[in-house]
């Protein structure tokens, strides 16, 4: 629950020895530079291939919908990312600051970007965050975890349509050791029941059923991969599963720390927290 307000150079040619005294030592200080250089170029340019650009969150909200392209064959759900038709998937991000929607640097703790594709039977998503020493306290099967409160996790808030309201979405957050907390809301925060000490966040008996794993990279990243069956949704004003040229909302966050590192798809400017639908997303099922 997540209530909270290139371009690249190109080497120059190697000079001539010069004719004055200490030439020679004049042109092995221009091959170093220039090797220099030139290396300083590739690490710049592997960073720049490390952070694959995506579609930026915030621009669909007005702009077109990202295209989430069909799968034409199931991945394997095991936390790797690396078969084939992931290439096919659209990357969705980098994640910004959730507040003023401010780009980070790839070294943020909680930078992140996402692939999404789906199938007649899934919605596949997988993310990798920049956190190399994810926080996992929970055990995979506890029953909705308070992820938010002490895990590194990814999030997902849901809206079958794009209806122009903030009734009928779905919360997901799913953390490194496979812990799930999910749950149906009728509208913006509704509803909410129960205690203080036990409070009861939407329709918390609702169940997403997704299958996720997760790999982590110790000191760099982990990545969570996850695929979503389209019969857990309940039917209601859009068809589900979707069809080929229907718009959805979604938007996708990345945290740790009690939510105090927090970064996503798309910000929310002020207005509300991570439930608001208006500041979600857009995509369009292909």
């Amino acid at each position: 629950m997540s209530i909270h307000s290139s371009g690249a150079g190109r080497a120059e040619g190697e000079k001539a020895p010069t004719e004055r005294p200490g030439g020679l030592c004049a042109y092995s200080s221009g091959m170093r530079v220039a090797k220099t250089t030139a290396l300083l170029v590739l690490v710049a340019l592997a960073g720049c291939r490390a952070r694959i650009p995506g579609i930026a969150g915030e621009a669909t909200i007005d702009g077109p919908p990202a295209r989430v392209p069909r799968f034409l064959e199931r991945p394997a759900i095991d936390g790797k990312l690396d078969e084939a038709v992931w290439q096919t998937a659209t990357v969705l991000g980098p994640f910004v600051d959730t507040g003023d929607g401010h780009a980070v640097r790839a070294s943020h703790p909680v930078a992140a970007t996402a692939r999404i594709g789906w199938d007649e039977q899934r919605l596949y998503l997988g993310f990798v965050v920049a956190d190399g020493q994810p926080v996992a306290p929970f055990h995979r099967d506890d029953p909705d975890p308070h992820l938010w409160a002490s895990a590194s996790a990814v999030e997902i808030m849901l809206q079958p349509g794009d209806p122009g309201d903030n009734r009928d979405y779905y919360e997901i957050q799913v953390d490194t050791a496979g812990a799930v907390f999910d749950t149906h809301w009728d509208n913006y925060l509704v509803p909410l029941s129960g205690s203080p000490v036990a409070r009861v966040f939407g329709h918390q008996d609702w169940s997403c059923a997704a299958e996720r794993a997760a790999t982590v990279v110790p000191g760099r990243s982990y990545t969570i991969e996850m695929a979503l069956p389209w019969a857990a949704l309940a039917r209601g004003r859009t068809p589900i599963p979707p069809r080929a040229g229907d718009v959805w909302r979604l938007n996708l966050y990345s945290f740790r720390d009690g939510q105090r590192l927090a970064l996503g798809w798309s910000p929310i400017r002020g207005q509300g927290n991570f439930h608001r639908s208006s500041r979600f997303g857009r995509v369009r099922f292909e």
